[in-house]
């Protein structure tokens, strides 16, 4: 499957679920990228490329840190997941179901 054809299956999913509560969402071709932005102001970002390569975003704010991420977009963290893991809210690293990095 395309990287378009998975955000456009993204965005009709998230306008399902979240209806009501989205304030704008834009999907650029250009960069295969998604971006939401609730009512609360949080904004959510799904990109993909053709390659396997994703990353899903939630930035809960503008403060450092304040953000969750899940990605397979690099090959540096070292989790037995890899290359897909997570990053937490408000921590440095990366980490999988099994472990944990700093």
């Amino acid at each position: 499957m395309s990287a378009i054809s998975k955000l456009l299956k993204a965005k009709v999913i998230l306008e399902q679920l979240f209806d009501k509560e989205i304030n704008s969402l834009d999907l650029n071709y250009d960069s295969r990228k998604l971006h939401v932005i609730l009512t609360d102001g949080i904004q959510i970002y799904i990109i993909y490329n053709d390659y396997g390569q994703y990353g899903y975003n939630i930035l809960f704010s503008n403060l450092d840190l304040d953000r969750c991420r899940f990605d397979n977009y690099d090959d540096k963290w070292d989790v037995n997941s890899r290359p897909h893991h997570f990053h937490p809210r408000k921590k440095i690293g990366a980490e999988s179901k099994e472990n944990q990095v700093k």
